[in-house]
């Protein structure tokens, strides 16, 4: 199984906030990693029972029709002398105790239940008319058990419970006096369950899910791993010819391995091999990364662990994923505003070299100093206060950032002096600016499941868009599978593809969308403690960051 880019995922955005749900052991008490066993038969044996094995939570009659367990009671098992006290309350308490008791299970309800279309899967959202804490106990595959803190009543249960049946192989939900558990077995992979709630304070419980099993369109292939599996084809290239194709499936909604964008030695304006990369993170797979300057600067969007690490270029594409496992694909734009008095001045980027009348921030994720070599005015700033001016090439402080001004904009800023206060006010567009992860490339190649390259709109040269090249891509499937792409070239036996036959290689392959990254000699596919693919250099290139799969 495989996990996008997720670990204790959290996500804000103006309107909706989701977070994962926490693990558990034992009933109410312990929480755990669900990545790691317990070590309990009772707990790991779950994941390895089928659909005709739905297993009966504890205090419950295992012969009990599912749609007809109510509440179960645990008076039998209380010591004695509660019994005694009890049998001494009059009929009057009885029945005022026992309205009491039905008023709190009642307390908390499923008022209504509705299944979400995303482009790649289904999600079940159960809303709740307030907050309960909800535990995730087991899941693997197509199976998922998760348990209330508090018990809590579904209104309509024998409709929703049709309902949930028509789109899973079994749903099954067990109301008790200290818990509910419910309990699904998808036909396809079930994803991360997750809580969220909106401005309108309705409280959701979340379970993204397939509808079915998938197949992917090569049939060969071999696992790598659980959720990952390796592909070689030979994809058309011009009117006779064919190039080697490698290809990395990562299927969705599992949480086995996990996929992140890197940099070169931890830093932006670095370099290395990708197998250097791979190799310090103990990776399973990867392949080359962004387009980069000859120093190591990444070109475009870089967004690590919801940390911006480089601002967006001409809006080229992005591929990114959000807190809640979806791909998601686009254009971001980046607009930013330096304040001090009366002065406002446009930032232009954050940590791209700074060149001609423009304002850029780096910030420590960049490199010791701005490494800037034209003159112009940079401000050394620690908690919004300028503490050091100077020309070029400033140090960039562990707890601080430099504003760097070329041109007309340090014409602008000639003025301020040390002590004074500057504002940086920056973003990313939404909901880019949440993203857990995100890295550019460019140009497009699908959209929607068809070809769509803007290679001019993303102001690329003749060469990238209608040159022969070796190539690297990312894309996604109908079904929702992550594919890592790269495309041997510059060899008599494999000359490489255009970006219009790359594309419509992807698009048979069944992919709704997909962006070109930086190729040419950059181009390299890593496997198994080795590089798979053929180097167009015949060896591997230096290069700023790449993107790795690893295990958990």
């Amino acid at each position: 199984m495989v996990q996008l880019f997720l670990i204790g995922a959290y996500m804000q955005t103006d309107s909706l906030t989701t977070e994962d749900l926490p693990d558990y052991e034992q009933e109410e008490e312990v929480f755990f990693d669900m990545k790691s066993s317990n070590g309990k038969e009772d707990e790991t044996g779950f994941d390895f029972l089928t659909e005709d094995q739905m297993p009966i939570p504890e205090h419950c009659e295992e012969d009990a029709p599912i749609n007809e367990i109510k509440s179960y009671s645990l008076k039998n098992n209380k010591k004695a002398e509660e019994t005694t006290k009890e049998e001494n309350i009059s009929s009057k308490e009885k029945k005022q105790a026992t309205e009491k008791s039905s008023k709190l299970q009642s307390d908390i309800h499923v008022t209504n239940m509705t299944i979400r279309r995303e482009a790649t899967y289904d999600i079940a959202e159960f809303s709740l008319n307030k907050p309960v804490k909800i535990m995730r106990k087991n899941q693997g595959g197509n199976l998922l058990k998760i348990r209330t803190a508090s018990p809590i009543v579904v209104d309509n249960k024998k409709k929703v419970l049709q309902e949930l049946n028509d789109r899973f192989e079994k749903v099954a939900i067990y109301e008790t006096e200290h818990y509910t558990e419910l309990i699904f077995n998808a036909k396809g992979r079930i994803g991360n369950p997750y809580t969220a709630s909106d401005t309108t304070d309705i409280f959701k419980l979340c379970v993204p899910y397939q509808s079915k099993k998938s197949r992917f369109a090569l049939r060969k292939g071999q696992e790598v791993a659980e959720g990952l599996t390796y592909y070689k084809d030979r994809g058309k290239s011009g009117k006779s010819g064919f190039s080697d194709v490698h290809i990395l499936r990562i299927e969705p909604l599992s949480d086995k391995i996990q996929v992140l964008p890197i940099l070169a030695n931890e830093g932006i304006a670095q370099r290395e091999n990708l197998s250097s990369m791979c190799k310090r993170y103990n990776a399973v797979a990867g392949i080359n990364g962004s387009y980069f300057t000859w120093r190591g600067d990444p070109i475009g969007t870089l967004i690590i662990n919801r940390k911006l690490i480089s601002s967006p270029l001409y809006k080229r594409s992005v591929f990114g994923i959000t807190e809640d496992d979806t791909l998601i694909f686009g254009n971001p734009d980046f607009s930013g505003t330096l304040k001090s008095g009366n002065i406002s001045v446009k930032i232009d980027a954050v940590n791209q070299p700074r060149r001609g009348s423009s304002l850029v921030v780096f910030t420590p994720e960049y490199a010791r100093s701005t490494m800037t070599m034209e003159n112009g005015k940079e401000f050394v700033l620690v908690k919004g206060k300028i503490v050091g001016i100077h020309a070029k090439d400033a140090l960039i402080p562990p707890d601080g950032v430099v504003v760097s001004a070329g041109g007309v904009k340090a014409s602008l800023l000639s003025k301020l002096t040390l002590g004074q206060s500057i504002e940086l006010d920056y973003s990313i567009d939404k909901p880019w600016n949440t993203i857990k992860h995100a890295l550019c490339g460019g140009p497009r190649l699908l959209a929607n499941g068809k070809v769509s390259i803007n290679g001019v709109e993303e102001k690329f040269d003749n060469s990238i868009i209608n040159g022969r090249h070796p190539r690297t891509a990312v894309a996604m499937t109908f079904d929702g599978d992550l594919l890592l792409i790269v495309v041997d070239g510059r060899k008599k036996d494999s000359p490489g593809m255009k970006l219009d036959e790359l594309a419509e290689y992807l698009r048979r392959l069944g992919c709704i969308s997909a962006i070109n990254l930086d190729g040419g000699g950059s181009t390299a596919m890593y496997l198994n403690g080795k590089i798979v693919n053929r180097p167009s250099d015949g060896t591997e290139r230096r290069i700023s960051n790449g993107i790795l799969v690893t295990k958990r």
